[in-house]
């Protein structure tokens, strides 16, 4: 009897103690959430707009003036004022086949495979004419260059604007090979004249149409045509 007893207070004295012991409230904060901050990659720099873009910012800075003297120096000019981009002055000399500067220039293009003459052209790129002196005469496909420019602007009709230095001074004229044959369509000049014509030559043989060569890109990558004359 008494063990059965003593086991009923041993029980009884260990419920008591765990009912009278402090309950301890614990205050515990909630654990901020870690923000992730995504970081958007910043645009890619379209290098080849950049640089077309300076080229003809470049160029028309000199709109109206005399610098460059003529059109292979504008040229000059411009190529030097932007790092070069068309060809090193330094490799020049090495292209001439005669007295003539955009026809050397032709030249080291030509070498590096950079002229096209099926494809539109960019802004930024050169143009290239041939036989526009005036005692010459127009040879298609003689690669005979004797002016050169640069193109500044793109019209949905084919317009081709291109700054070049005539006559000692720099401005902007037009090309267009679907209106070949015209000056003037709607109002709008689409073919400068590029020679003087006399009585007995046909109008639109002075035009730019009649005598141009073919464009040369600034750029090395790009996918480039030349049409076998």
């Amino acid at each position: 009897m008494y063990p059965l007893f003593s086991l009923f207070f041993v029980a009884l004295f260990l419920l008591s103690g765990c009912s009278q012991k402090e309950v301890v409230v614990i205050d515990v904060q909630p654990v901020e959430q870690e923000v992730k901050v995504e970081i958007l990659p910043t645009e890619k720099i379209d290098e080849e707009a950049v640089l077309r873009t300076a080229l003809v910012a470049s160029a028309l800075q000199h709109l109206e003036r005399k610098s460059g003297k003529d059109c292979s120096g504008f040229v000059e000019l411009v190529n030097f004022q932007n790092n070069e981009p068309y060809y090193k002055a330094s490799h020049l000399s090495q292209h001439y086949d005669n007295a003539r500067r955009s026809k050397a220039i032709f030249n080291i293009m030509m070498a590096q495979e950079r002229v096209f003459d099926k494809d539109a052209p960019k802004i930024g790129d050169l143009v290239f004419f041939e036989d526009t002196l005036q005692k010459s005469k127009r040879k298609v496909g003689s690669y005979n260059i004797t002016h050169i420019g640069i193109v500044t602007q793109l019209d949905e009709d084919g317009t081709i604007h291109f700054i070049h230095n005539i006559q000692g001074k720099n401005r902007v004229d037009q090309l267009n090979m679907r209106f070949s044959q015209h000056p003037i369509i709607s109002g709008k000049n689409v073919n400068s004249y590029l020679k003087r014509c006399d009585s007995s030559t046909p109008k639109h043989k002075c035009l730019s149409a009649y005598y141009f060569s073919a464009f040369a890109t600034p750029l090395f990558n790009q996918l480039i045509t030349l049409s076998q004359n």
